[in-house]
């Protein structure tokens, strides 16, 4: 690392610290500021008690405890601590051709299986306060299956969804956490969204609506009509499913609706925004980039300079949306206000970036360097800092979201 994180403001934080284990190679995070312990406290009588909030085997902290997990394409896994600078390898896994990420897992996948790869550190947004936790990252496992992968989690439950293959599991994510692959159900669909107690599952041209025991909400129902679905992301407004002139959109309730694209649209296939907001972003194709307003049933399209090989939308106060260009630009857009900032080229314009951000900062890295470049979104995309990796990264994840 070239660059000392107590010397970027937006980055200085009380530090986690690093402590050996024997389960794996990997370190246990502890944190040095916490308000939950890792043992639930004793009362008066003696008796332990759970404060709310407590998870076992981790340890809360005031605030997120944010890493870049990143494997190589010869599989090697490490994890970089972007509160300390420390870096951490964990146990190589298959060489990857995929992966996906919800903000603490990473699954890899090949032609053959599916590998899942604990992070460590995760939120847990409860509306109106968050809980900030940090636990032993870890490589939890293989899953028999591979092509390219989705992988989405509410508190009770993780889908992973093989598109190509037409199948998704359903993992308990208390014993995901803990290091088992429990798989509680198996779906044959292309998307597979957990939304609350809700399954969300795109199955041919439909889109159905489940229970957590894969029974339908509805029987009588029929779903909501979706051609060729591909894409899919959990927002605080509702599960969202792609569909190729427009996307359904299930509220809370199970509750499903259509959210049509103008007519003769370039749809996006993929969307991706900062964990849980309503607002999501998405290619379309070489115009520019969609924002999907979940809460409020819209669309917008915005055009861009170049062509977008990646896109984020932050959803935050400004509106800023971050993507990278055809050139290997990271560029900055203020929807609120049209201003457009660029990078000079960080990636290889060519191949398909590794993009991730958090409510401060953006990483953008390609499989040719061993770094990943900090931009400073709200500030001019600002280039803050270039961390460090012990291999190039072809798959990366941003982690304790």
């Amino acid at each position: 690392m070239n660059h000392d994180p107590t010397t970027d403001r937006a980055r200085t934080r009380r530090p986690r610290l690093l402590g050996a284990l024997g389960l794996t190679t990997g370190l246990a995070l502890t944190v040095t500021a916490c308000s939950t312990a890792s043992t639930p406290p004793a009362d008066d009588s003696g008796a332990t008690t759970a404060p709310h909030g407590y998870v076992a085997g981790a340890t809360e902290s005031q605030e997120p405890q944010l890493g870049l997990l990143a494997v190589s394409a010869t599989g090697e896994t490490a994890l970089h601590d972007l509160l300390t600078g420390e870096t951490t390898d964990l146990d190589r896994v298959d060489a990857p051709e995929h992966s996906a990420t919800d903000g603490r897992f990473l699954v890899t996948s090949d032609d053959d299986r599916t590998t899942v790869v604990d992070g460590g550190s995760w939120t847990v947004d409860h509306g109106d306060h968050t809980h900030y936790y940090a636990a032993e990252p870890r490589v939890v496992g293989t899953i028999a299956g591979g092509g390219p992968v989705q992988v989405h989690s509410s508190e009770t439950m993780t889908t992973i969804a093989w598109p190509e293959r037409g199948e998704a599991v359903v993992l308990d994510r208390e014993a995901l956490g803990q290091g088992e692959l429990d798989e509680t159900l198996r779906l044959d669909a292309t998307v597979l969204l957990p939304s609350g107690e809700h399954l969300v599952a795109a199955e041919g041209d439909t889109v159905r609506v489940f229970g957590a025991d894969g029974e339908a909400i509805d029987p009588t129902s029929t779903g909501q009509a979706c051609t060729d679905p591909a894409g899919g992301i959990v927002t605080r407004a509702g599960a969202v499913v792609g569909c190729a002139d427009g996307a359904v959109v299930v509220d809370a309730a199970g509750e499903a609706s259509f959210v049509a694209l103008p007519d003769d649209a370039v749809r996006p296939t993929a969307f991706a925004a900062r964990a849980g907001r309503p607002t999501v972003a998405g290619l379309a194709g070489d115009t520019g980039f969609w924002l999907l307003d979940v809460r409020q049933g819209s669309w917008q399209h915005v055009p861009t300079e170049r062509p977008l090989r990646a896109v984020v939308a932050v959803d935050d106060a400004d509106e800023h949306v971050v993507g990278v260009d055809d050139s290997g630009r990271v560029v900055v857009v203020t929807a609120s206000t049209g201003a457009v900032a660029t990078t000079d080229p960080l990636v290889d314009g060519d191949t398909a970036p590794l993009l991730q951000l958090d409510a401060q900062r953006a990483y953008v890295a390609a499989p040719s360097e061993a770094v990943v470049h900090e931009i400073d979104f709200a500030d001019g995309a600002r280039v803050a800092r270039t961390v460090e990796l012990p291999f190039a990264p072809v798959a990366l994840a941003e982690v304790g979201l």
